[in-house]
């Protein structure tokens, strides 16, 4: 409930006792302020206000209006001060997307500063495939994701890829691995499974005008060949390569340092993989969001001290 004006300048004259000090306080003129105390007066039928000759007192009545009047007061002021934080987490509240790799590389920091500047908005982080990240962007469900240059976008999908590095991929293998110290030929690969992490799903390739490039990808490896382990946990990923001769399928080489710690390895390709291109996707229509933005400048803010060991 709105405290009435009126009702303000009424705390106001009670409580520093005198009209003409209330009015400057106010920026009111004086007989402005008493005309409207009296109209308060007749509108509650009760005198509030002793007129004496250094001021005003307040009567029995208007020590009771007084203490209402300031408890109103703190109410309404409160409830304004509850209504901006909720304004401000709805205009603030982040919701985006990642794969793994740049989680652990740069996005956890860029995280961890956004909540800090806001820490009580809501923030959502998605993991996983570029395809299905792009159908939840494409839906609404997340405000911008980082991930692979997506080759054959519908161009018409009202999409924004802002490009931040390029990237080389390699695969991952458990310490002792057989194909371990030593260049190794395409052709070796053959003899081994493959785990994919967060691989492509059909029902997202709806998106796609031209996946040519995919299966020319996957006719190369002869992955219709291959027995073929997936999963969308990176511990899960972990472990199956662990407990076999499997090898992490074309994963960034950038996570060398990461799976050290859980004893995987990168092979020493022969031929080394082409370049790719990782950047920011983004609908063209929240572009200017102030909480897009932000975070967008906190993602090039924290990718620079790691640029060199992405790219």
């Amino acid at each position: 409930m709105i405290v009435d004006k009126i009702l303000r300048q009424f705390i106001e004259v009670a409580m520093l006792g005198n009209v003409s000090h209330a009015a400057n306080k106010l920026c009111l003129s004086q007989p402005t302020l008493t005309h409207n105390m009296k109209k308060l007066e007749e509108n509650l039928g009760v005198q509030l206000l002793e007129r004496t000759s250094t001021g005003v007192n307040t009567t029995e009545f208007g020590e009771l209006l007084l203490e209402q009047a300031q408890m109103m007061q703190r109410i309404y002021d409160n409830t304004l001060i509850k209504l901006a934080s909720i304004k401000a987490r709805q205009g603030q509240s982040l919701r985006m997307g990642a794969g793994h790799a740049w989680w652990y590389m740069f996005v956890r920091d860029s995280f961890n500063a956004y909540r800090t500047l806001h820490p009580t908005v809501n923030i959502h982080i998605d993991l996983g495939n570029h395809l299905r990240l792009m159908d939840l962007l494409l839906g609404g469900d997340i405000d911008l994701f980082i991930g692979h240059e997506i080759k054959g976008l519908n161009p018409k999908a009202g999409i924004s890829f802002l490009p931040l590095f390029s990237t080389r991929d390699s695969m991952f293998v458990r310490s002792g691995h057989p194909l371990l110290g030593r260049p190794v030929e395409e052709y070796e690969l053959l003899g081994f499974p493959y785990v994919e992490l967060t691989p492509d799903e059909s029902r997202y390739q709806h998106m796609m005008d031209d996946m040519q490039h995919k299966r020319q990808a996957r006719n190369r490896l002869h992955l219709a060949e291959r027995v073929i382990w997936s999963t969308s946990s990176m511990m899960s990923a972990v472990d199956m390569i662990n407990d076999s001769d499997a090898m992490m399928l074309n994963y960034p080489s950038c996570m060398a340092g990461y799976f050290a710690q859980y004893g995987l390895e990168p092979l020493q390709l022969a031929e080394e993989s082409q370049p790719c291109t990782v950047g920011i996707y983004l609908m063209r229509e929240k572009a200017d969001a102030p909480h897009v933005v932000q975070m967008q400048e906190l993602l090039n803010q924290y990718l620079e001290p790691v640029r060199h060991r992405v790219s």
